[in-house]
């Protein structure tokens, strides 16, 4: 039997016939992996982005409430203590980039040397490397007190540097710097006592309520400065009958309620 060929019944080459058949499938492959690698890439970015951004927006908070205390030891193991009515926020996890802390109210450093240490509030920043030192920082009033090492002030028009011993004020809009053996911790709020050096006496009040979480009410006219340095009482009845002895004026109770009164 003779051998038999069949002809195809079409006149295109395989060339046309693969172009026709397999080149959309071919790009359809090439447009995938394209979107592959995008996919890859935008997540890899995306990642990147997270890793970079996150450290700067987490931020950690601690509160210390009227008639509170809190003790906290930060990332590099310079402690702090918060007194009542205080506030403090700083970001843990780029502490060993920036040791930078913001204060609102009032707080003691015990701050362990290296990288530069500042606290920022609202009247002025405050920086050091390694020392000991108290910062009051409540609505406009800053005062900063140095007890060990050197403290730098810096304010909107003033630069200050403190040493041990010395104190830099802006009360009230006036700024002013002051020398005294007695500001040494011992005498501060930490140690549990009360020391007042020419301040007026609302201001005392304000601290005492901050300390006992009560509320004190007075007349606006009490127009007074008050020096005094005592230990802290267990009850605050004792400490108003001492701050208020020298101006003749008396306390009524109410409660939680502490009445200042004139005497006639």
């Amino acid at each position: 039997m003779e051998n038999i060929k069949i002809q195809p019944n079409w006149k295109k080459s395989k060339e046309q016939i693969w172009s026709e058949h397999f080149d959309s499938l071919t790009q359809s492959v090439h447009v995938n992996r394209k979107r592959f690698r995008f996919n890859v890439l935008y997540a890899a970015a995306a990642i990147l982005i997270i890793f970079l951004v996150l450290p700067g927006l987490y931020v950690k908070t601690v509160t210390a409430e009227k008639g509170e205390r809190k003790d906290m030891i930060l990332p590099d193991g310079s402690a702090v203590t918060l007194n009542s009515e205080s506030e403090l926020s700083y970001k843990p996890m780029l502490w060993f980039i920036s040791r930078s802390l913001k204060l609102s109210g009032e707080a003691l450093f015990e701050v362990n040397k290296g990288r530069e240490f500042r606290v920022i509030t609202v009247s002025g920043t405050v920086t050091v490397l390694g020392t000991s030192f108290n910062v009051y920082s409540r609505g406009d009033d800053l005062s900063v007190t140095c007890y060990t090492g050197k403290v730098a002030v810096s304010t909107e028009d003033k630069n200050v540097l403190l040493e041990k011993n010395k104190r830099f004020e802006f009360i009230s809009g006036v700024s002013s710097e002051s020398y005294s053996e007695s500001y040494v911790k011992h005498n501060s709020w930490i140690e549990n006592r009360f020391h007042f050096e020419s301040v007026n006496l609302k201001m005392v009040f304000e601290e005492i309520e901050r300390q006992y979480n009560i509320l004190i009410t007075h007349s606006d006219d009490l127009d007074l400065i008050y020096s005094g340095s005592f230990d802290k009482p267990e009850k605050p009845q004792e400490i108003l009958d001492i701050v208020t002895a020298p101006f003749n004026l008396s306390v009524r109770v109410n409660g939680n309620e502490f009445i200042i009164i004139k005497e006639d």
